[in-house]
C-alpha cells in the first residue's frame, strides 16, 4: 500500500547506498520494492547474491504524527538492543547511515527473513495457526521481559514520563492534537476534550502498571513472517514503547479477547481484573491510532481503514460502561 510518508528511490541512489553499505561494488544488484507496511518505503536488495532489506526514512517535508518523529532511528536501537537482550528470531541491523550523504534521509539495512508474511498465508491449518499464536506469546514476554527506566517513547525524550497513567494520557492526547490539526472532520462518537476526561477517570487502575517494560505495539499479522506454517521471525521494530506489558500489540488485537493461544505462549491464563480494564483502553488507543494516521499517510486507496471507524466507536462505548471514577 503506497502512502505520503513512503520515500522512493531510483536505483542508482539505492545501488550507491547498497554499495556504502558493503564497501564495495557488488557483482550483482537488484531493487524490488516491498508492498508491505505502511509508514516506511522498503526495498528487498539483491546483493552479491545474497539478499539483503533496506528501510528508508520518510522525507523531511512529510508532516508526521508525532510520536512517529523517531521511527527510524528507534528501529535501529530496537534492532540492536532486542538482539542482545532478547531470545527472539528477528532481524539484524548490517548497515545504518544517517549522513545524508548518499540518500538526503536517514537509512538502514537489515538482514532477510525467510518467509511471507502472515496476513498473506490464508491457507493455514488450525494447528498452525495456534502454534504461531503461541511463538508470539513466548516472543511478546521475552520482549516484556526487559525493564525500561521511565515510560516513554524511544528517541522522544519529551515523551518520558514517571507513571503509566501519565504515559497514556500523553501517547492519546498527542493523537488528539496530530488530528485536530490536520483533520476537517469530527471524531467519530466523541469528541477529543470527552475522550481526554475518559482517559483521566482511569488513571488509579493505569497506574497498577509501575514499572515500564520494552513493549512492541505493531506485531499484526503482516509483521509475522511464516514459512511452511512455521513462525521464521518478526520484522519491524519502530513502535516500541516503554510502558505496560499488556499494551503489547497481540493483548489488544481485533477481536473479542486475546487469542487463548497467545495468553498460552505469554505464560498467564486470563486477564485480571485491572488488566482488562487496562486492555481495553488500549483498544481504544489502538483505533485511534489508525483513525488518525488515515489522515497523514493519505493511502492511494482513500478507503484504507475506513471501517476502524466504527471499531473506534465501539471501543469507546465498552470504555464508558467501564468507567470507575467521575472526572468533574
Amino acid at each position: 500500500m503506497n502512502a505520503v510518508t513512503k520515500k522512493w528511490l531510483p536505483d542508482n541512489v539505492i545501488q550507491a547506498m547498497t554499495e556504502k553499505a558493503l564497501g564495495h561494488t557488488p557483482s550483482n544488484f537488484s531493487a524490488t520494492p516491498l508492498s508491505g507496511g505502511f509508514c516506511s518505503a522498503v526495498y528487498l536488495i539483491n546483493a552479491d547474491s545474497e539478499k539483503l532489506v533496506l528501510k528508508v526514512a520518510s522525507d523531511d517535508s512529510v508532516k508526521v504524527m508525532r510520536h512517529e518523529r523517531a521511527y527510524i532511528p528507534t528501529e535501529v536501537q530496537m534492532l540492536k538492543l532486542l538482539n542482545e537482550s532478547a531470545d527472539i528470531p528477528m532481524p539484524k541491523l548490517l548497515f545504518y547511515d544517517d549522513s545524508r550523504t548518499v540518500c538526503t534521509v536517514p537509512y538502514f539495512f537489515m538482514s532477510f527473513i525467510e518467509g511471507s508474511p502472515l496476513s498473506d498465508n490464508k491457507d493455514m491449518t488450525d494447528e498452525q495457526g495456534m502454534a504461531v499464536q503461541e511463538e508470539m506469546g513466548r516472543i511478546t514476554r521475552s520482549i516484556c521481559n526487559i525493564s525500561a527506566g521511565k515510560f516513554g517513547i524511544p528517541g522522544i525524550p519529551e515523551s518520558e514520563c514517571d507513571s503509566n497513567s501519565e504515559f497514556v494520557y500523553l501517547l492519546i492526547d498527542w493523537l488528539l492534537l496530530d488530528f485536530e490539526e490536520e483533520s476537517t472532520q469530527d471524531l467519530p462518537g466523541i469528541t477529543p476534550n470527552d475522550l481526554r476526561k475518559l482517559i483521566k477517570s482511569f488513571s488509579g487502575v493505569l497506574d497498577t502498571a509501575a514499572v515500564p517494560k520494552f513493549i512492541h505495539t505493531d506485531t499484526w499479522p503482516g509483521n509475522v513472517m511464516v514459512k511452511d506454517g512455521k513462525l521464521t521471525g518478526l520484522v519491524d521494530f519502530a513502535a516500541v514503547l516503554y510502558g505496560d506489558p499488556i499494551m503489547s500489540h497481540d493483548f489488544h488485537e481485533f477481536g473479542d479477547a486475546p487469542y487463548p493461544g497467545f495468553l498460552r505462549g505469554y505464560g498467564i491464563p486470563e486477564l485480571s481484573a485491572d488488566e482488562k480494564i487496562r486492555n481495553q483502553i488500549y483498544r481504544v488507543w489502538h483505533r485511534l491510532g489508525m483513525v488518525v494516521e488515515r489522515v497523514y499517510r493519505k493511502y492511494s486507496d482513500p478507503g484504507m481503514y475506513e471501517w476502524v471507524i466504527g471499531e473506534f466507536v465501539k471501543e469507546v462505548r465498552t470504555l464508558e460502561t467501564m468507567r470507575i471514577d467521575e472526572v468533574t
